[in-house]
């Protein structure tokens, strides 16, 4: 799941709290719904015959979690419910977006006092009640609010300190600041969620490559290793071997195992021509390409005299984005004026034709290569990020 939840108090819209509170959560969502950002909110996801039990329960399982403290919220039953979910992760500290308003007395010795002492009453009340004679009707019900309760009266004190210790930014004086801290913290997690996507790369196979072919490759495989994606390839000589042997040099200076973050998928009976990292066997025929892109999130085609085309064809079939760098010529050339023609923009993660287009550029010598291979990367990162962070 990678939703952004938003807990607050909200069924008191006849007050002036309650209307102001209301008027930010709306700011919020709307500013990180313009950003494609998925928001749960449960004023608009809580529906007759919905378990509100369930829908707590997953705020708690949220990605990332904004909660808006009001006095209303500390005192509430079913909003500590949720605040007590979220901190039943053991990530919680790092998912939580606190929003602490003026009238939740959370920073002050007698406040946290008064909260902590008001869920011990209403546990003390529950139990007398419990241990009182009521109709049998009613007692599983009695019951499952006496379960929140004394859950709630148990995790108060922690949940307390934890938001009054946490350093937050208040969006009611820097809106602006708080919306950024809330997206550096995901572009940060999708980061480092980089280390578990695929990259294949497919193009010529000759041993002789034009300069910007060869150029190209040996950039790309430097940059998937500084961005610390994992590299697919088919094993063939010409780009299959610059780009793993590029991407082995990288990771090398940085001392990380080859084995981790290179496959190379050949025939049975064969050998990659990179000697280096895993080796996964398959079937000669359909297989060469299914295999590999069985792994694949993204795949890159450099030039290319057929072989690669077919890679981008049953790359389509798979839904897996494909990215040829179109000034390599060849299938990559093909493959990139075909897209232009019928573009799919689910398929590519939402990006923008305009920055497809891009691509369209001049290799002639290192730096041109390295500049292309850069506006390439940012595509595969905006993808990626799409695709693990905001599920477009």
């Amino acid at each position: 799941m990678n939703e952004i939840y938003i807990s607050y108090a909200w069924k008191d819209n006849n007050s002036e709290s309650g209307k102001r509170r209301e008027e930010l959560v709306d700011q919020i969502c709307d500013t990180l719904l313009a950003q494609n950002y998925k928001l749960i909110r449960d004023r608009y996801h809580l529906s007759l015959g919905k378990s509100i039990k369930q829908f707590m329960e997953s705020i708690g399982r949220g990605n990332y979690v904004i909660l808006v403290i009001s006095d209303k919220y500390l005192k509430s039953e079913y909003c500590m419910f949720e605040a007590v979910e979220v901190i039943k992760s053991k990530e919680y500290q790092q998912r939580i977006f606190p929003i602490v308003l003026e009238d939740a007395d959370i920073y002050s010795k007698e406040g946290q006092f008064h909260y902590i002492n008001y869920w011990k009453q209403q546990k003390e009340k529950i139990e007398k009640i419990i241990a009182s004679d009521f109709n049998s009707d009613i007692y599983s019900a009695i019951h499952n609010i006496a379960d929140k309760i004394i859950e709630i009266s148990h995790q108060i004190d922690d949940f307390i300190f934890f938001i009054a210790d946490k350093i937050s930014i208040n969006p009611v004086k820097n809106f602006d600041d708080f919306i950024n801290q809330i997206t550096c913290n995901i572009q940060d997690d999708a980061v480092k969620l980089r280390s578990n996507q695929n990259i294949l790369v497919a193009g010529t196979g000759n041993y002789q490559l034009p300069p910007e072919i060869y150029l190209t490759a040996k950039n790309l495989g430097e940059k998937i290793a500084n961005y610390d994606y994992n590299l697919i390839t088919g094993g063939w000589q010409g780009v299959d071997y610059v780009v793993a042997e590029s991407f082995a040099n990288q990771l090398a200076l940085k001392n990380i195992p080859l084995s981790r973050k290179l496959t190379q998928v050949v025939v049975h009976g064969t050998q990659p021509i990179f000697r280096g990292g895993t080796l996964e066997y398959t079937e000669p025929g359909i297989n060469e390409w299914l295999k590999c892109l069985q792994k694949a999130d993204v795949v890159i085609l450099i030039g290319g005299l057929g072989g690669t085309y077919e890679t981008y064809l049953y790359a389509k079939q798979e839904k897996i984005p494909v990215i040829p760098i179109v000034c390599t010529n060849g299938d990559a050339k093909r493959v990139f004026d075909e897209m232009l023609k019928d573009w799919d923009n689910q398929l590519m993660g939402n990006i923008s034709i305009t920055k497809f287009k891009s691509l369209n550029q001049y290799i002639n010598n290192e730096m041109t290569a390295e500049d292309v291979v850069n506006d390439v990367m940012d595509i595969v990162n905006e993808i990626i990020f799409n695709q693990t962070v905001l599920k477009v």
